[in-house]
């Protein structure tokens, strides 16, 4: 299976090198990643320029004009860039795991989409996790100061860092997942191009992946879980505020069982 890994990012360098390393570490590597911007910040330019040349699959840089949050609008633009017939989206906030994308090819067919969840680094934990661990498999290991952190500090959901094997995943609930994240999430490109891709009009701080949840469900997709695999750990910022205009978009797609955007994939190419 030809797999397209989509990065989503906005500015922060120092982040995305980070998540790049963990990419590069992959037990199975996609066929090309896609970092999309939402703006053009030049630091970001000069790392994936640098990261092109060791990487060792194609690695593509998407960006466009920062007038505002519009993560939806890049991630269409990066659906549109992509060659491969399956998409791994993550957020370059989130580390993954060495067997992240193995795991998601591993559970993918053609009548469901997939999503996980992630471990909640602090403050503390997230500067203590630097390139150099992650080149050599400080996270494989389940290490200590982790662990403190997550007792003592404000690290949270450490367990799921763990591999559940197959025999465990009923018993220990990792089939059931209610919600997707968009930072673990994997579909089929056909699918997306059916419901045409992300909604635009979404200002991306909230209920983006939500409404895409919806209309796949509504295109006849099942949402299944990846939990207890593709492992991933999100690096602490502040909290962005919540767009609240988002839940009205929200309650109408899913009170009309929209399943295509209006404004999308296939408006995004028209847009800067």
């Amino acid at each position: 299976m030809k797999i397209s890994l989509i990065i989503s990012t906005y500015k922060s360098p120092d982040f995305l090198q980070r998540v790049l390393t963990s990419v590069s570490r992959q037990t199975v590597q996609p066929m090309e990643v896609i970092v999309t911007e939402d703006g053009e910040y030049e630091e970001n330019k000069k790392l994936i320029k640098a990261w092109e040349k060791t990487l060792g699959v194609p690695l593509h840089h998407v960006t466009q004009k920062d007038i505002g949050n519009r993560k939806p609008l890049a991630l269409n633009k990066a659906i549109l860039k992509a060659q491969g017939e399956y998409l791994v989206f993550i957020d370059g906030d989130c580390i993954i795991s060495r067997n992240f994308i193995k795991d998601h090819m591993k559970l993918a067919d053609e009548k469901s989409f997939i999503t996980g969840r992630r471990v909640e680094l602090s403050q503390r934990a997230s500067e203590h996790l630097t390139v150099d661990k992650i080149k050599t498999g400080y996270l494989d290991k389940a290490p200590v100061k982790l662990w403190v952190d997550a007792v003592l500090g404000e690290t949270y959901f450490l367990g799921r860092m763990f591999r559940t094997p197959g025999f465990l995943r009923g018993i220990l609930q990792r089939n059931c997942v209610f919600d997707i994240r968009g930072c673990n999430f994997s579909v089929h490109r056909k699918h997306m191009v059916s419901i045409n891709g992300f909604d635009n009009t979404f200002s991306g701080a909230y209920g983006e992946d939500s409404d895409v949840e919806y209309r796949l469900k509504f295109h006849g997709l099942k949402m299944k879980s990846i939990k207890g695999a593709a492992i991933q750990y999100h690096l602490w910022h502040p909290t962005q505020i919540k767009d609240e205009s988002n839940q009205r978009k929200l309650m109408l797609s899913l009170s009309n069982r929209i399943a295509k955007a209006a404004d999308g994939l296939s408006q995004a190419i028209h847009i800067n």
